[in-house]
């Protein structure tokens, strides 16, 4: 049983003890969990108070000055200019006419006590040493989530790691570009894909896009095989086989290490040039270097050059005036052996990973792997790895979804050793993340969607409502309601959504309706025969709602059966498809040329 002063200090620290499942059923939190989780979290509080607060929202107020602290010096750095601010008895003023964003002001305490509005100067004296200084994320946020697309546009989806060409049979960006010029040509605002960080491609193995070595960097796996060292692809690796990651990680390593041995002057300058510009790609080396080699200078080289490049080569994308604009996933975590921990210890919770609880599909659970993020490591932060995974990914894209967006506002988080269905929610301060990432994404320049499908809690609800953000609708979900008298019905697609027949979670349309349940479903629910014209009419129902955008996957346009990904299952294929047929063959398909049409809207 939780004793009451255990229930209280779970309350201050955001750890609810009880939580309502997917059938409203109440479930209480095991006491031993409750306890490992309060003992991190109480550690994670134990914080000196600083001189300013870590975020401060909006310009309207003064940002606060702890008591007892006399300030000598505060200015604000925006977009690489340092404007000096005034120092008041009420706190520091900002100037009103500071741009949407994330901006740093920097505050020096030059003593305790004091009269704060005295303390305004220049800098320390000649002679005297400076104050400790303290940084202040000061974030300016839109009224309303980015969108990044017009309404009523259109998108085409298809994982990166699928395309394959006669002349080009490696997965590249360069693939993913040309079904991008493709996409524009035929009136889709976007192509969406998985996640393009990288991963795990030798030891530990893991090829999932969703568990990364770190959300920061690309992988290096998608770079345009023409421009690297010439090297024979192994017969593992010819389409239309299923993608052979660890052969084609290991081939990559080779042709990188290749052409870090072969840089010239330029191109080491441009290299040292570019991580200057990104201090983190020079860590992320490091790291991927001393894995791999002890720490060998040309590896990591090789792992500048791969960032490199490949920040060059999704850059051509995103300039492309031809090309289709890029949607992108940002994972809800990162591989636990990965960079983001290695690089930001204090972030994350130690014998800690998250998860899910028990539900229809998954009655014991799930144990996603990665640790949680500490909430209040990450608000003493500034939220900088928020700021920063927005900001990078932004640089390339047009829209950003926010997988398991209710992440923002909990985590369900289990202590090691413990089962998946032994866990508890521990709640973050959303209001304030939500706002760094609305700031983040509109100084960028990208549209921010949340994956809010399933069971939503009310709070995350009204905070995305508050912002007006995108979410999604995948018709799949909704094949077994009813009208108010118990006919068989269709839900209504919201208007501030992502529409689609379905995610990439879930067995393509194909296969759906070779179920003839399934089939008959929606032919009773779209008014057509359960036959091939089911998706057309599925898509055509998609395009003439009002939903933000209407997104088709390229599997279902082909009539492919075989799944990308089924949550929980080990099947063969498993990130790893690739398309029946070769990219060129794809898009001159009759089935894909009809019904791309079928998504034609009016955007406005």
């Amino acid at each position: 049983m939780i004793t009451d002063a255990l229930r209280r200090r779970a309350a201050e620290l955001g750890v609810q003890v009880t939580y309502v499942d997917v059938d409203g059923v109440h479930h209480d939190a095991d006491p031993q969990v409750v306890a490992r989780v309060v003992e991190v979290l109480d550690d994670d509080d134990r914080r000196p108070t600083p001189v300013v607060p870590p975020v401060h929202l909006g310009t309207t107020r003064p940002v606060p000055v702890a008591a007892g602290v006399a300030v000598g010096r505060a200015s604000l750095r925006v977009d690489g200019s340092v404007e000096i601010v005034q120092i008041t008895s009420d706190g520091i003023v900002l100037p009103d006419d500071v741009p949407v964003g994330c901006h740093t002001l920097s505050v020096e305490a030059v003593a305790p006590g004091g009269d704060l509005s005295a303390c305004q100067a220049p800098g320390p004296a000649p002679g005297e040493a400076p104050g400790d200084e303290t940084e202040c994320i000061v974030v300016v946020a839109p009224e309303r989530m980015p969108t990044g697309s017009p309404q009523r546009s259109s998108s085409l989806f298809a994982p990166t790691y699928a395309l394959w060409d006669d002349d080009e049979p490696l997965p590249s960006f360069g693939l993913l570009r040309r079904l991008a010029r493709w996409a524009s040509t035929h009136g889709v605002d976007t192509v969406a894909t998985l996640p393009l960080s990288a991963t795990f491609l030798d030891d530990p193995f893991d090829p999932s896009p969703y568990s990364p070595i770190s959300r920061l960097h690309w992988n290096e796996a998608y770079l345009d095989d023409r421009l690297l060292p010439s090297a024979p692809v192994p017969p593992e690796l010819h389409p239309p086989d299923d993608v052979d990651w660890r052969a084609l990680g290991a081939r990559r390593r080779l042709q990188l290490v290749r052409a870090a041995l072969d840089t010239d002057a330029d191109l080491l300058a441009a290299l040292a040039r570019f991580v200057a510009a990104h201090p983190d790609v020079g860590s992320y080396a490091r790291f991927r270097a001393a894995r791999e080699s002890g720490g060998d200078l040309v590896v990591e080289r090789s792992h500048v050059l791969a960032q490199y490049l490949a920040d060059q080569q999704l850059g051509a994308l995103a300039a492309d005036p031809s090309a289709a604009g890029l949607a992108l996933d940002l994972p809800i975590g990162s591989h636990p052996d990965g960079w983001e921990t290695w690089a930001h210890p204090g972030l994350f919770a130690d014998a800690m990973t998250v998860g899910a609880p028990p539900d229809t599909f998954f009655t014991g659970g799930q144990d996603w792997g990665f640790r949680p993020p500490l909430p209040g490591a990450m608000r003493a932060s500034g939220y900088r790895l928020w700021q920063q995974m927005i900001g990078r990914i932004g640089r390339h894209a047009t829209m950003l979804r926010l997988d398991h967006v209710m992440a923002v506002h909990r985590l369900w988080w289990i202590p090691s050793g413990q089962p998946a269905d032994r866990g508890v929610y521990v709640t973050y301060p959303q209001r304030e993340l939500l706002a760094v990432i609305a700031a983040s994404a509109a100084a960028t320049g990208v549209g921010i969607v949340g994956e809010n499908l399933g069971t939503v809690p009310p709070e995350v609800d009204r905070e995305l409502d508050r912002w007006e953000m995108l979410g999604m609708y995948e018709e799949q979900f909704h094949l077994d309601e009813t009208d108010d008298e118990g006919a068989a019905t269709l839900a209504e697609i919201p208007a501030r959504s992502i529409a689609g027949v379905r995610t990439h979670d879930m067995a393509p349309f194909a296969a759906a309706i070779d179920d003839e349940s399934t089939a008959a479903a929606y032919a009773g629910r779209l008014g057509t025969e359960p036959d091939e014209s089911l998706l057309d009419a599925a898509l055509a129902r998609l395009a003439a709602s009002d939903a933000h955008t209407v997104v088709a996957d390229l599997d279902d346009l082909l009539d492919e059966h075989r799944p990308h990904n089924l949550p929980g299952r080990v099947v063969p294929g498993t990130w790893q498809r690739r398309l029946d047929h070769s990219l060129t063959a794809t898009l001159a398909d009759e089935r894909v040329e009809r019904r791309i049409r079928l998504l034609e809207r009016t955007t406005s």
